[in-house]
């Protein structure tokens, strides 16, 4: 039987894992749209969310829906900001 506090950490433990990988998965689009030296701060913020997010996180299930979901959140956001810039508005008639 699991701990009063375990199952109150799960649901907080889901939304950590959630809300960082979502920033994570912003700097990496970011790093991967923007030109210039900048993109290089984004890269390393995101390098800075993973090792504080671990560093909060203590098991390796967790860890490992971090990566899966920062890796889901770069590739939708990668491509909602693609169609978003590169597509262009229909020809009116």
């Amino acid at each position: 039987m699991e701990k009063f506090e375990d199952l109150d950490r799960k649901p907080r433990t889901g939304l950590f894992v959630a809300f960082f990988s979502w920033l994570c998965g912003i700097c990496l689009m970011l790093f991967a749209t923007v030109n210039g030296p900048i993109r290089f701060v984004f890269s390393l913020l995101a390098l800075v969310i993973v090792i504080r997010s671990f560093g909060k996180i203590d098991k390796v299930a967790p860890r490992v829906w971090f990566i899966v979901l920062a890796i889901v959140w770069y590739l939708l956001l990668t491509i909602i900001v693609t169609i978003a810039t590169y597509d262009p508005p229909p020809a009116a008639s």
